[in-house]
């Protein structure tokens, strides 16, 4: 694009025309649409005549600054946040005061342009139009607002100029390079603009290398600045990666739990038992269908342009629909997880109480499941949220992260009336091996399901760098991944009773196959007791520690 500076310095650097801007006081901004007519009224806000200030090496006075930084920030803009990005004429000839001027405009239509300077209101308003969302184009502005400070407050029309030992303090585009040393790479935090999307993971680092040109003489930047360092890709892609394979691990290691659950008999009828399935039932739906929005937006949406589905463009019901069911899945382990604490207190806090029936938990579950994320979707459609939901731009979450922090405090209090009963029981030496393997559990459940809302609501990171937001995302996802795991080890793989009960199917399995094939087993000796009819007395072995 330097060929634009060539009818730059034909048009507006001839002394008459600084000389009329000097003269002109401040020329009201057109409040209109302008007219796609050459030669049509206009002068440039009031600036100092005198100052300049450099756009990739080449110095523009700064009466003019606004409408080339907004050119360039404009159609350096990545194309995939265009509804449609107007094409441009790069020196559109108008007249202030008599005198022909030339400054680049976009091309809206037929009869209608629009300046790049962002203080024009009514060219503002055309262009936001050719954004997709309000928040890109807030991005755009952004640039052009950091190259009227850059210009404004970093540059002199000394220190524009190129020297043998330091290059010049440059706008490059997208960021305010300031002078450096010869020989040296100049690093800065990456532009906004440089990104895939508006916000940010971590702060990453464009370059731009200051050479000595030995043709020249001089200290000279490298025309292009290296943003190859700000791709945000790669970063979200590895974290997210991570959790789906996390996902992944929790629900394999959660399934053998719930078929052992509902295999064998005993366990289908016993209400601590079906809480407890329930509840690992729930995690691997939630699980499930977190990995289908990850999968099918939110890692299509980082992919290029070329091989995304973009799903997360289109905003279909359809992954709207998918987002509302894992809001939903999600409150359903509070849900679980709050009725499992309420019946181990009943059973230690109000051991005579009576025993809730299956249907009234059942109702409680679904209400609970259904009621928050049914007022969370109402609120994202009435403020018609895009992308497909996913992202929480106005703290619509928190009418559903509200609901889990009382289920969590709930719980809590819970805990300590149960730590006060156990307590008491203790000193009394009053406590069963059942109550004391519960209240263990419990201990160690109850802040597992709480914690990452505290970490979740609010974004808990010593600084903005990639590696402390990469402790803090793995950490997030390790625990939420890892409920299911603990849930299964702790009421299924590790408890003696589901040993017990695994035994005796395998014992009859044996005595089946024997039986029908003639197979013959290695029997393994054992001194357990066998319960009899007159005591009615189980081995200690086998009591349940649920």
């Amino acid at each position: 694009m330097d060929f634009l500076f060539m009818a730059l310095s034909y048009f507006c650097l001839k002394p008459n025309f600084l000389d009329i801007l000097s003269r002109t006081s401040f020329v009201e901004i057109l409040k209109e649409a302008l007219p796609n007519k050459p030669n049509q009224d206009y002068c440039p806000t009031e600036r100092d005549p005198e100052k300049l200030c450099s756009l990739r090496g080449k110095n523009l006075p700064q009466i003019l600054w606004n409408h080339y930084a907004g050119f360039f920030c404009y159609n350096y803009t990545n194309n995939a946040r265009f509804v449609q990005k107007y094409t441009y004429n790069i020196s559109f000839t108008f007249t202030c005061q008599g005198t022909v001027i030339s400054i680049p405009v976009a091309i809206v239509n037929n009869t209608t342009i629009a300046l790049y300077d962002y203080r024009h209101s009514n060219s503002s308003s055309w262009l936001e139009r050719s954004f997709k969302t309000q928040e890109l184009f807030e991005n755009y502005l952004k640039c052009c607002r950091d190259a009227e400070e850059c210009c404004e407050n970093s540059m002199t029309n000394e220190n524009i100029l190129n020297a043998k030992d330091k290059c010049p303090v440059v706008w490059d585009a997208w960021s305010c390079f300031p002078t450096t040393p010869v020989n040296t790479i100049q690093k800065l935090p990456c532009s906004s603009q440089a990104y895939q999307s508006p916000d940010k993971v971590c702060t990453l680092e464009s370059e731009k290398t200051c050479y000595f040109d030995s043709t020249y003489q001089l200290a000279l930047w490298n025309q292009q600045t290296d943003y190859s360092g700000c791709a945000i890709a790669p970063v979200y892609l590895k974290r997210y990666n991570y959790y789906v394979t996390a996902l992944y691990i929790c629900i394999v290691c959660s399934i053998p739990a719930i078929v052992i659950f509902v295999a064998i008999p005993t366990f289908r009828d016993t209400t601590r038992v079906i809480l407890h399935r329930n509840l690992l039932i729930a995690i691997v739906i939630r699980n499930i269908l977190t990995i289908m929005a990850k999968k099918i937006v939110i890692i299509d949406a980082l992919l290029s342009s070329s091989v995304s589905n973009h799903v997360m463009e289109n905003n279909s019901v359809g992954c709207r629909t998918l987002q509302f069911l894992v809001s939903a899945a999600t409150n359903s382990t509070y849900a679980c997880m709050l009725v499992d604490g309420y019946y181990l207190h009943k059973v230690i806090v109000r051991t005579f109480a009576k025993e809730p029936k299956l249907c009234i938990i059942y109702t409680v579950v679904a209400v609970l499941t259904f009621l928050p994320s049914l007022i969370w979707g109402a609120i994202v459609a009435a403020n018609k949220r895009k992308s497909c939901w996913m992202v929480d731009t106005n703290g619509e979450q928190w009418s559903v992260d509200s609901f889990r922090m009382a289920i969590l405090t709930i719980n809590t209090i819970l805990l300590l009336d149960i730590i006060r009963v156990m307590i008491s029981k203790m000193k009394q030496g009053g406590t069963t091996r059942q109550t004391k393997a519960a209240f263990r559990a419990t201990l160690f459940l109850i802040p597992l399901f709480g914690l990452h809302i505290f970490i979740t609501a609010k974004k808990i990171v010593i600084n903005d760098s990639c590696l402390a937001e990469d402790i803090y995302d793995y950490f997030r996802y390790t625990m939420e991944a890892s409920q299911g795991i603990f849930v299964a080890f702790l009421f299924c793989y590790g408890n003696s009773e589901v040993h017990n009960e695994l035994h005796n199917v395998y014992r009859k399995l044996r005595i089946h196959l024997s039986q029908r094939f003639g197979w013959n087993f290695a029997w393994r000796k054992t001194t357990m007791r066998r319960t009899t009819t007159a005591t009615y007395v189980q081995p200690s072995d086998l009591r349940n520690e649920f």
